[in-house]
């Protein structure tokens, strides 16, 4: 290295500790022990990820709270009642007309008291 550049220098390093960490890294991913490890860490992810779920729940229940799965259920069976009554207007004609009812008036003045 003759260049006093340190930019340069720092380049050159971090050229050389990329290609360590490649090598390292690529011989450890091929190895079965890193597989059995992985294999083993997503397994106990999904474990958690399941006692975590079952313990909210647990909580939802207890505090008379809805879950996720029943709140899902309910949004399906309301986009179906939707969806037949939408049918139900089709069918009559379309929606049904708003009846004509006297608007206030869009004053600045307060409403008048009536005695």
């Amino acid at each position: 290295m003759t260049s006093t550049d340190p930019a340069a220098m720092f380049r050159d390093m971090l050229g050389e500790w990329e290609k360590m960490a490649n090598s390292v890294g690529g011989g450890l991913a091929k190895s079965d022990e890193f597989a059995r490890l992985m294999h083993g860490a997503t397994a106990a992810q999904m474990n958690n990820q399941e006692a975590v779920n079952a313990m909210m729940a647990r909580a939802l229940a207890a505090a008379n709270m809805p879950s996720r799965a029943e709140i899902e259920d309910l949004s399906a069976r309301l986009s179906r009642m939707e969806a037949t009554l939408g049918r139900i207007e089709e069918r009559l004609g379309g929606p049904p007309a708003r009846a004509n009812r006297p608007r206030p008036s869009r004053t600045r003045k307060p409403p008048e008291k009536k005695d």
